[in-house]
This record gives C-alpha cells, sequence and structure tokens, in this order.
C-alpha cells in the first residue's frame, strides 16, 4: 500500500505558548519550532510525503529556515490567531485527495525517529488490527460492530494526564508490529487522518476553529464507548510517538532529552541552530 501523507505543519515563531507555559528544555519558540520541524521532517524521509508550512507572519529567520528544505512549500500570511491559521489549514485539508493521509501538526511537537514508521505499518494493516467480531459471546462488540470500518483519526502524544484517576475511563486497545494503540476521546488539533475524514466532518471542524477549540472537535468527531452516529474511532500509541514541547505534558516514557539532543546535533550540522 502506497500511503501518501500531506504535511499541514502551523507555525508561528511571535507567541510564545499557551497559558504561558514553560517550553521544553528552555528552549523560545524558533528553536521549539526547529526540533518540531525537523523531528517530523525525519520522521519522513523514507516515506510518500508533502509539506506544507502555514506561517503566521513568519519572521525572516524562520522563513530562511524553511527554504533549506526544498521539498516544503511555505505559505506565509499575517493570520493573527492560532483560529485563522488553523481555518487556513483546514482550508488546505480540504482540498487534498481523498484517499492521502492528512496530518494537521502544531509547530510544538516533537516526534519519535520512528513516528511514521510505527504509524505507516498501522495505517496499512489497520483492517487485520482494528476489527472487532459480532459474535455471540461478545455482545458490546455485537452493539458496536466492525470497529474496523469506522474512520481512523490518529493522536500521535500519550498525554500523562490519561493515567489521572479522574481521567481513566473504559477503552480499546489494539496491538500492532511495534506497539499498542489505545483508544482515546480527546486531542489537541494536531491529529492524523485521511482527508475524506476531515471532509466528512467539515462541519465540525469548522467549529473546533473557532475560538478554537479542540473539545468541540472531540466531543463531536471521537466515539466513546458505544460509537454512537458513526463517529471515528480515535487513537493514539503506547509508547507515544511524539510529545507536545511543554513542561508538566511530556509523553512518559520516552527519552525526549535523548531525541531533542540528536535533533540539535542534525540542526547544527546543517548550521540551522543557535545556542
Amino acid at each position: 500500500m502506497n500511503i501518501k501523507f500531506d504535511i499541514l505543519f502551523r507555525a508561528c515563531d511571535k507567541v510564545e505558548s499557551v497559558h504561558n507555559a514553560k517550553r521544553l528544555f528552555g528552549m523560545d519558540k524558533r528553536q521549539t519550532i526547529k526540533i518540531s520541524f525537523i523531528s517530523l521532517y525525519k520522521s519522513l524521509e523514507n516515506f510518500d510525503a508533502r509539506f506544507t508550512i502555514i506561517g503566521d507572519d513568519l519572521s525572516s529567520e524562520m522563513l530562511d529556515f524553511f527554504g533549506n528544505f526544498s521539498s516544503v512549500e511555505v505559505l506565509n500570511e499575517v493570520h493573527g490567531s492560532a483560529a485563522r491559521s488553523l481555518s487556513r489549514q483546514l482550508e488546505i485539508a480540504y482540498k487534498t485527495p481523498d484517499d492521502h493521509w492528512v496530518y494537521l501538526c502544531e509547530d510544538d511537537y516533537l516526534h519519535a525517529p520512528h513516528a511514521f514508521q510505527y504509524i505507516e505499518e498501522f495505517i496499512s494493516l489497520k483492517k487485520n488490527y482494528i476489527q472487532t467480531s459480532g459474535k455471540k459471546k461478545n455482545l458490546l462488540n455485537k452493539f458496536i460492530g466492525d470497529l474496523s470500518i469506522l474512520p481512523l483519526v490518529i493522536h500521535p502524544p500519550d498525554y500523562p494526564d490519561r493515567y489521572i484517576s479522574f481521567w481513566k475511563r473504559p477503552s480499546y486497545i489494539f496491538l500492532s508490529k511495534y506497539c499498542h494503540w489505545r483508544q482515546i476521546t480527546n486531542t489537541t488539533h494536531t491529529i492524523l487522518t485521511k482527508s475524506k475524514t476531515i471532509k466528512k466532518y467539515r462541519k465540525y471542524f469548522d467549529e473546533s476553529a473557532i475560538g478554537p477549540s479542540d473539545t468541540k472537535l472531540s466531543e463531536k468527531v471521537y466515539g466513546r464507548l458505544f460509537f454512537l452516529r458513526k463517529k471515528t474511532l480515535c487513537v493514539s500509541p503506547i509508547k507515544g510517538l511524539s510529545t507536545h514541547m511543554q513542561e508538566g505534558v511530556l509523553t512518559p516514557l520516552v527519552d525526549w532529552k535523548k531525541y531533542f539532543h540528536k535533533y540539535v546535533e542534525t540542526l547544527k550540522e546543517l548550521k540551522l541552530w543557535y545556542d
């Protein structure tokens, strides 16, 4: 299966962080964007991927940075808010071919080097891994039906708050070649899914861009225990394949400092990093 990935990467180096949360490893916003992008770019090096940067009034430094990657298209406009840049990102997503996998990505996620190796393998054998049987002995599955026919959404990080008592809840667990995948019901706006899925739920994606509000997206698009109203199946990997680069929300059980230093060295070799 030749999977085509459209990477829509939103970037703005004028805003430090939501709620003034501290950046990982003491980075400033431009360093954060560079690490986020290079980790994603390297993870997709051996795959059929097209990169589009949705820039919100990027500085000349960041424009020069992205200009070093010939396969990357930069659309730099003055949006002035996360809501407007998200709306622009969605406009582009709606125009991609139905069978492409679109990664709506924010600019502060560090990806593991093997992230898309795991993701691509899981997508390729989705039916084998996710299929549920309606046999009499499994009454819940008989009611739900075959989960493998539902649209799939992947959220690459594994947020630590999912393990806090308040947020613990029943969920499906799937096993692929490289890792486990857990059904989840809440994400940020960093998700991977087929273009036709984004188009199918366009109304709710557009509503979630107001604010923006990832809660609206989660409540309207992702199935919970009984998958009422033909919602999607949303999963995240265990161990997580990316992490939000803010203190306090690091994906657990992964040596993110090791990956951080790995990509700092990569950027230094390219003369694209400053201390």
